[in-house]
């Protein structure tokens, strides 16, 4: 039960982390001095960066803006305003990530396309927008929606907010609530050029490496030239917190049942040992030392816990190997994944087989070392010194 639940939950973090990964950068570089996309682009660091092979650095820009549909809906975003390459490069990712479709439209935005997506290419007022915003707003591809900034609702009245129509070219679809409610995406270069003074822009260069995780020597050597950055962790860190505060949880009931169940174990030697008394009287009488009776039923209950354990460790890698062998379509669109992953962790289950030896040994040790401690004679009759 531990080793496929645990696993399955892992197959399931680790797919949301793919999916994650593919939109959020690995680290986000901003600057204290410069909010300006032409200085973030010529400043050293982002030269620097730039020049390493092993990394992808690219300047973009992300804003707060606000949405009406022709029928006056109105919802809130987060807007990221990025290069060609990059939108070619969180797609290709989303792809990879997702045996769905990346991205409905009615556009040349072609989910069946390239793996290299070089036919997506945002023009002037197009923009790709969340699919649960775009579900909160009952906007399709295709449609125009108006864009304005938040402060615009601070103007006096008989005052026109800066605005820009734009055209919904696709509906991006991660199967991440928290990205899909809030994001869109457009060319920087050629949309919201009359929202560029939005108060709520921040520029930075997103930077992608090759293993996520090992961000920790780039992101302390940035930190040391004087920038600001933020890992794809340090953002997503009520989600991950929740995530392993649920395993933990699972985790810890399930091994507490384990625990309950591994009580046979004593109850089994227990009867075992009650029931064979005299013969251990015989055996020690004959000649047999404690240490040695001691050792014989410890054997005993080894070999019967034994079976346990292999078995158990068997049955769940085996039905977990299935799964991530033979997915299935078996769940409801809503959830982010149609199938049930599996991912094992050896260590893991290298760990479950450690605490099942050691709870097997000791529920073994106990009720044997309780009979072997009587005399001869007195387990002969049957009855310890005490009765």
């Amino acid at each position: 039960s531990l080793i496929i639940i645990l696993s399955v939950m892992n197959g399931f973090n680790h797919s949301l982390k793919k999916r994650l990964l593919a939109v959020e950068p690995h680290l986000i570089v901003t600057f204290p001095s410069s909010n300006e996309y032409e200085a973030v682009k010529k400043n050293p660091i982002t030269t620097a960066l730039q020049a390493k092979p092993e990394v992808q650095a690219r300047v973009f820009e992300t804003q707060e803006l606000m949405l009406r549909t022709a029928d006056g809906y109105v919802g809130g975003g987060i807007a990221r305003g990025v290069e060609p390459e990059s939108l070619r490069t969180i797609l290709t990712e989303m792809r990879k990530a997702s045996s769905n479709e990346v991205c409905q439209s009615q556009s040349p935005i072609d989910p069946g396309g390239p793996e290299t997506n070089e036919d997506i290419v945002l023009g002037p007022g197009e923009i790709l927008l969340g699919v649960d915003l775009a579900k909160s707003l009952g906007i399709f591809s295709g449609e125009k929606v108006t864009v304005i900034a938040p402060e615009a609702l601070l103007l006096p009245a008989g005052e026109a907010p800066d605005f820009e129509r734009v055209l919904v070219k696709g509906l991006l679809t991660t199967n991440v609530s928290d990205i899909d409610s809030k994001i869109l995406f457009y060319d920087r270069n050629t949309t919201f050029l009359n929202l560029r003074d939005s108060a709520s822009k921040e520029v930075g260069v997103e930077v992608r490496i090759p293993d996520p995780d090992d961000y920790a020597e780039l992101r302390n050597d940035l930190l040391g030239q004087g920038a600001k950055v933020t890992t794809w962790i340090d953002r997503n860190s009520s989600l991950f917190y929740a995530l392993r505060l649920e395993k933990i949880a699972i985790g810890t009931f399930l091994g507490l049942s384990a625990l309950i169940a591994s009580f046979t174990i004593v109850t089994v030697l227990i009867l075992l040992l009650t029931q064979k008394r005299k013969d251990i009287g015989v055996l020690m009488a004959m000649g047999l030392s404690p240490k040695r009776t001691l050792k014989t039923f410890l054997g005993v209950g080894l070999i019967l816990s034994s079976f346990g354990i292999i078995g158990g460790v068997l049955l769940g890698v085996g039905v977990c190997l299935v799964i991530s062998s033979f997915p299935m379509d078996i769940l409801p669109n809503i959830y982010y994944e149609r199938t049930i992953p599996a991912r094992i962790d050896p260590f893991f289950i290298l760990g479950i087989i450690v605490v099942a030896s050691i709870i097997a040994v000791l529920s073994a040790y106990f009720p044997a070392r309780m009979h072997t401690r009587l005399q001869p004679a007195e387990a002969l009759r049957g009855r310890t010194a005490e009765d």
